[in-house]
């Protein structure tokens, strides 16, 4: 038993001898901290050496546009452009049909959509959230046709794939 509670002893005191220790360097000697130093901001205009241990830190601008990268479309070769034309072109025309009608909501875009889509290519319809809006997606060899429709507007575009991969990006982001 006298044993155990001495191993226990020299493991535990082993193992928090080294704890917290950190060696800075960058000042005239280096120092010996318990804990370690938080690392600040760089400043922004500063001639010659940082002074200290400092992170560069990228602006909102930069932060949200990474955040939004996921919707970065790729870009779409000219032969993809010309296959999804004619399908975005007769998507527009349903659409306005539509309009003229009143005809709002997802059963009515749905029937548009198929009705345009090639035989055998991935059709993607759901709620847009907001009113009657319906966002949709038509996958084509090398792009898509992509598009949304509510009461007041609706638009249709050709273009590549997502960053995320497929044609639109997922409920929520």
């Amino acid at each position: 038993m006298r044993i155990s509670i001495a191993l226990v002893a020299v493991l535990l005191l082993s193992t928090l001898g080294g704890c917290g220790v950190v060696r800075v360097q960058g000042a005239e000697q280096q120092a010996v901290s318990p804990s370690p130093s938080p690392l600040l901001p760089c400043p922004e205009a500063v001639e010659g050496p940082m002074p200290g241990p400092c992170v560069t830190m990228p602006s909102w601008e930069q932060k949200h546009a990474e955040n939004k990268a996921y919707r970065q479309r790729a870009p779409l070769s000219s032969e993809a452009a010309a296959e999804g034309e004619p399908v975005a072109e007769a998507l527009r025309g349903g659409l306005a049909d539509l309009r003229e009608r009143r005809l709002y909501g997802e059963v009515h875009v749905a029937k548009v959509v198929r009705a345009v889509a090639p035989p055998g290519t991935n059709v993607v319809i759901r709620a847009g959230g907001a009113r009657s809006a319906v966002v949709f997606a038509i996958e084509l060899p090398g792009g898509c046709v992509t598009g949304f429709y509510d009461e007041r507007e609706s638009e249709v575009e050709v273009g590549g794939y997502i960053s995320d991969g497929g044609c639109l990006a997922a409920p929520g982001h």
